[in-house]
């Protein structure tokens, strides 16, 4: 009788241990491979960020570089006349407006071309930028530094506001010549508009400037700066010479003063910019053409200023003098 109690206790305590053996060994097993593929997605995630980082896209001209990661690199100082200063790496492009540079560090490099031939060149200048494109490379060494910088200023007083093309659909219509500065894959194209009254009378002509392509572009506007966001069926009716840019898919169109006073003594003329939502826009306190135009109707006509300026030997006090010798010599 103690002899069998004493195999059943013995049999007991082997299929106690088998069964722990067998239920921790999973466990063991589960605790290894999840270490294991932590591991290995740490090592994919890591790979990823940096093959990420040397990724290289091509622009329409052939220019071959690695986007700039606008966020880290770029930042606008000032208030009222703003100016833009970019950081670049080795094998980074930033395709700007001739003209705009005020300066540059050591090892970066500057080539002006018409970024695509004459036909790219004449395209831009229909759109109000200039027909040459200054393209900005760090091409810096150990004394130079990991980076180089780049600062661009504007023609007149504005402000310097940063939109991502694919954010808003892939392409931006602006005013003409608002474009300061872009990432190297973006493009410039010409956008029509759809009716003559809208080019007569819209405030920015026939043509206006359509930025197309992957990446970030850096538009300036004169005075302060409004961002509107349109409903679907929403309008909103401006002045003349205020817009700045607006989405794709927002309707752009012109529309009368209502009122024979309001066309006569309001001082907005008889048409008003119509943009229908839904979309986003962009618009200007200070247009450039409007201010242009006040200082010219300040300025005199009728050949000079109306100033009387004194000039040496000619005047009364000269004549005085020569009395005052010839009397003198009489005597």
């Amino acid at each position: 009788m103690v002899g069998s109690w004493n195999n059943q206790n013995r049999v007991f305590f082997l299929l106690r241990r088998a069964v722990s053996v067998r239920t921790g060994l999973p466990v063991k097993i589960n605790k290894c491979f999840s270490s294991t593929n932590a591991t290995s997605v740490a090592t994919v995630a890591t790979t990823d960020a940096s093959s990420s980082s040397k990724i290289q896209m091509s622009s329409s001209d052939g220019v071959v570089a690695t986007p700039i990661d606008f966020d880290a690199s770029s930042r606008v100082s000032g208030s009222e006349s703003q100016i833009l200063t970019v950081l670049l790496k080795t094998g980074q492009v930033l395709r700007a407006e001739s003209g705009a540079m005020m300066y540059m560090t050591e090892g970066v490099r500057m080539e002006t071309s018409t970024g695509g031939g004459f036909g790219a060149g004449f395209k831009r200048m229909l759109t109000g930028q200039n027909v040459f494109i200054s393209d900005f490379t760090y091409d810096g060494d150990d004394k130079s530094g990991d980076t180089g910088t780049v600062c661009l200023g504007t023609d007149f007083p504005s402000k310097i506001v940063r939109l991502n093309v694919q954010e808003y659909g892939g392409k931006i219509i602006c005013q003409q010549g608002a474009l300061l500065c872009a990432s190297h894959t973006i493009n410039i194209e010409m956008e029509f508009t759809k009716k003559l009254t809208t080019g007569f009378f819209g405030g920015e002509g026939f043509v206006l400037q359509a930025l197309v392509g992957e990446g970030d572009v850096f538009v300036k506007a004169g005075g302060t700066l409004i961002r509107r966001d349109l409903e679907p069926g929403e309008e909103l009716r401006i002045s003349s010479g205020s817009l700045v840019a607006f989405s794709d898919g927002v309707g752009y169109d012109v529309s009368t003063m209502k009122g024979f006073k309001n066309v006569l003594f309001g001082g907005e003329g008889l048409f008003l910019t119509t943009l229908t939502g839904p979309g986003t826009v962009w618009i200007q306190g200070q247009p450039p053409q409007r201010m242009i135009s006040e200082i010219a109707r300040r300025v005199p006509s009728g050949g000079g200023i109306g100033l009387a300026v004194p000039m040496g030997g000619v005047g009364g006090g000269s004549g005085v003098g020569e009395e005052e010798e010839g009397d003198e010599s009489t005597t």
